[in-house]
């Protein structure tokens, strides 16, 4: 299974903000009188596992297709173990930030048989989310980052507003025939907000939801809601946490005779490293 061109801009955007990241994090520290060094830049980079089930309805012209099926009964129909790729990269400036967050997923399904013709469906989706956010209240970043070993913790609200880009190529292999493929690039706005409530100087809870579309390039809806819960700690001296919850993601797109209403919604974990 080969990454389609389209995809490319999608990992050269995650490097790009990677580099910017590792730029400011060399130049953004300045020292004071007393030697100390006072930094108001800081990042976090959270690698993680989606595991999301389907429930929706697909058609084509006066073709439908309604799909309600687990990870599990998803992973079961494939040829091999899916290819994924997921993780978030935040840059904060005091209470400004901006971020991207990337999910690809590949998946190679089993051959079929349909009125004597073998069938075979390579699929890839991507989806990639960036903007700019805002702290309305609670500490900056790199306070957060500075004192990770003190005891004292607020809680956190932040608004953040930007875009959504979804890739999606499939690729249907006919015995005897060939094969057929499609590939659709959607861009949208979103606008959402999270909250961090704080138990202890450890444990944490997080709730983010989000919502944009419009009806632009196509997409009448398209958000997400997220709520899980972190436990702080340091892995190797370096500040971090453990994340586990669940997400839900709905899709509402029509283009030209092709309509999708979907929610992919699953568990996941995580593990965010911040400097």
């Amino acid at each position: 299974m080969s990454i389609k061109g389209d995809l490319f801009p999608f990992f050269k955007t995650l490097a790009l903000v990677a580099g910017l990241a590792a730029a400011f994090s060399l130049h953004g520290a300045e020292a004071t009188e007393e030697g100390a060094v006072n930094n108001p830049w800081a990042f976090n980079l959270t690698l993680y596992g989606w595991l999301p089930g389907v429930d929706g309805d697909f058609s084509a012209g006066r073709f439908s297709k309604s799909v309600d099926t687990s990870f599990i009964d998803i992973a079961e129909e494939l040829r091999n173990f899916p290819l994924a790729f997921m993780g978030r990269l935040e840059a904060h400036y005091e209470r400004l930030g901006l971020y991207v967050d990337g999910n690809y997923m590949g998946l190679d399904f089993e051959p079929r048989f349909d009125q004597g013709i073998s069938k075979g469906l390579s699929s890839q989706l991507g989806i990639m989310e960036y903007g700019v956010m805002y702290r309305l209240f609670g500490a900056p970043a790199a306070d957060q980052v500075g004192h990770w070993t003190e005891k004292t913790r607020s809680n956190m609200l932040e608004v953040y507003l930007g875009g959504r880009t979804i890739w999606l190529d499939n690729q249907v292999e006919f015995g005897g025939i060939g094969k057929a493929s499609s590939s659709e690039s959607l861009t949208s706005p979103l606008i959402g907000g999270r909250f961090t409530v704080e138990f202890s100087p450890e444990w944490f809870v997080l709730v983010d939801g989000n919502g944009g579309g419009f009806g632009m390039d196509d997409v009448d809806f398209a958000g997400s809601v997220m709520g899980m819960v972190g436990y702080r700690t340091t892995l190797f001296g370096v500040p971090a946490s453990l994340e586990a919850g669940y997400r839900a993601l709905r899709l509402d797109l029509k283009k030209r005779l092709i309509e999708t209403n979907v929610t992919m919604s699953g568990p996941f974990i995580g593990l965010t490293g911040y400097w």
